[in-house]
């Protein structure tokens, strides 16, 4: 699609009524123009947070890092913690931020991973301003989850201490006769499970190792308000405002973004 900016027009047939579709009929109070834009909408991503409240304030999660990985599209960020609140446990903290660092550091960061979901819809950025309505689409959609790898790093030194605890039980062990008991599993594969199987491991392995050799790239944070924010908010706007004459109603073009528009009727 070429970077055009797009205006709805008036149609050269009358629209259908609200009396059309069964609803009751309503005075018309406004007419806004609609303005379509591509400035930004190569770039221009959705961020969406499930599992944070949606009353979030702007700046609440505000990262102190977030770094990206371009190739694959993994984003990253590290949310501060408030462990000044009553309600934080530091010592379960002081237990957690082991998966941090060795240096005896607190639990103070959430880490938000991106996962990229199917695109099942069209999404666009709207702004509205001086009485019409600039849209952009929105070609990524990204969710935010929280990242848990701290704790497979408390697993791995939990794990290497107790390894290294038993090991020198057995030292202590050595001139006394043991007897261990052992389990034996047997699984039988076909030929063409055990190629599947290593095809698929060697597969994910592969993507894998691909993602962490990719370098991160450090991103900068800008809020609302903010001088570059703005800056990003005025390429909301379209360039161009003039009239163009469309090939569709707009009944038409509308169902080619969202399908069906016709309301469902009881």
């Amino acid at each position: 699609m070429s970077d055009v900016d797009v205006k709805m027009s008036e149609p050269d047939v009358p629209l259908a009524s609200a009396k059309d579709y069964g609803l009751p009929d309503e005075e018309i109070v406004a007419e806004i123009p609609i303005y379509l834009t591509h400035r930004i909408a190569k770039t221009l991503h959705l961020l969406q947070c499930p599992q944070k409240n949606r009353q979030a304030k702007p700046g609440e999660l505000r990262p102190s890092v977030a770094r990206y990985k371009p190739i694959h599209g993994q984003l990253e960020m590290d949310i501060p913690l408030d462990v000044t609140n009553p309600m934080y446990n530091k010592e379960r903290g002081r237990d957690l931020g082991v998966g941090l660092s060795d240096n005896g550091r607190i639990l103070d960061i959430q880490t938000l991973v991106s996962v990229d979901i199917p695109k099942s819809s069209n999404y666009m950025a709207g702004l509205f301003r001086n009485g019409a309505l600039h849209l952009t689409p929105i070609e990524k959609i990204t969710q935010l989850r929280p990242s848990l790898k701290y704790l497979d790093r408390v697993a791995e030194k939990e794990l290497a201490a107790s390894k290294l605890s038993n090991d020198d039980d057995d030292d202590d062990d050595d001139d006394k006769p043991q007897v261990k008991a052992q389990t034996l599993q047997v699984m039988v594969r076909s030929a063409q499970a055990e190629e599947a199987l290593r095809q698929q491991q060697n597969s994910i392995a592969f993507i894998q190792q691909k993602l962490e050799e990719e370098p991160w790239s450090k991103l900068s944070y800008f809020d609302v308000g903010s001088e570059e924010s703005s800056s990003v908010v005025s390429k909301l706007v379209a360039k161009h405002t003039g009239d163009l004459v469309c090939k569709t109603t707009p009944d038409e073009f509308l169902t080619a973004i969202i399908g069906s528009i016709e309301p469902d009727l009881l």
